[in-house]
């Protein structure tokens, strides 16, 4: 395997000696392994404490590369999957953002239950038992965010099994959505401890804000370890930009061609861009171009998002509540 045969481009944003927001690295994904079954993990980011340190310049994508994150942390990883190799059954105590970027592949879950996955499908995956599958011909990639989460009560992995999903917002009247909407698949326990899909369908709440932009909320948390044994539907809880500051937000931004506007939030933000090119600008007139593939680490920067083109850009966002400056 050459270098370049998985290659990610990873950018990271930071800030310089005078507080400026500056792009600080940019280029291929470094920590990568090819994990006994053949599959291909590379690291991008990762925090240890919530809320998360974003001040050190530190780089948390040269850490252990290992599934589980830290307590009270997160892991920010793509995993490339290979047509044919084989599945593992595992779990882990964490609340799961997993964005299938490209190709196809069939998550499985307690009782042989399987969902296929297609390219924009978002699985929020609440410490369930589960094995990945690519059963087609080309390679899938998917980006995993994980957060840490609260073990089982009384370590008996009883939820709430399925639940009725609210249906999809309306858009204004006159209105059209420039791409189509988010499919939300989400997996939780039933009351005997099975893994189950609590909700599989489009994500409820969907906003066309002011500029144009259409926001997405997929799912949320307020609290690190993350709370994922109720039947509560994050995503349709009120969707601010900020994350609260032991939280977490996942949510999809369709950027259609159009200026953008300068704004920052206290939040490590775990950028993928799924579809479509888009510019950032940060705060000293710097910019950095976004193609789909790319994923970027924000650090509380001051930035903005502008798409120059002739074609909507679609990018995911898992924004983890991080530390104010001192």
């Amino acid at each position: 395997m050459s270098d370049n045969d998985y290659a990610i481009r990873r950018i990271v944003a930071g800030h310089n000696e005078k507080g400026l927001a500056t792009i600080i690295m940019d280029g291929p994904a470094k920590n990568q392994q090819i994990r006994k079954l053949g599959h291909i993990s590379t690291l991008i980011w990762s925090s240890d404490e919530a809320p998360a340190e974003v001040w050190t310049g530190e780089d948390y994508g040269a850490r252990e590369n290992i599934i589980q994150p830290p307590p009270n942390g997160s892991g920010f990883r793509i995993v490339e999957f290979p047509p044919g190799i084989p599945g593992m059954m595992h779990r882990t105590n964490t609340l799961d953002y997993a964005i299938c970027m490209s190709g196809n592949i069939d998550m499985e879950i307690d009782h042989g239950v399987t969902v296929h996955m297609k390219p924009h499908d978002i699985l929020v995956q609440q410490g369930t038992i589960h094995s990945w599958l690519n059963r087609g011909t080309e390679p899938c990639r998917v980006a995993f965010v994980l957060i840490d989460a609260k073990h089982p009560p009384n370590n008996q992995l009883k939820g709430p099994g399925p639940q009725e999903l609210k249906p999809v917002e309306n858009f204004p009247e006159g209105k059209e959505p420039p791409l189509p909407p988010i499919r939300r698949i989400v997996t939780t326990h039933d009351e005997n401890g099975d893994a189950v899909v609590m909700s599989d369908g489009l994500a409820p709440q969907r906003i066309l804000r002011s500029r144009g932009n259409v926001s997405t909320l997929i799912w949320g948390s307020d609290e690190t370890p993350a709370e994922i044994w109720t039947a509560e539907d994050f995503g349709i809880r009120v969707n601010d930009i900020e994350p609260p500051a032991h939280g977490s937000w996942c949510r999809v931004i369709d950027y259609p061609p159009g200026p953008g506007r300068m704004h920052r939030t206290e939040s490590i933000d775990y950028v993928i861009c799924l579809s479509g090119e888009i510019d950032m600008e940060l705060d000293d007139g710097e910019t950095v171009h976004m193609n789909a593939g790319d994923v970027m680490v924000q650090q509380a920067n001051l930035h903005s998002w502008i798409n120059s083109g002739s074609e909507t850009c679609r990018i995911v966002f898992a924004l983890i509540g991080s530390k104010p400056k001192k």
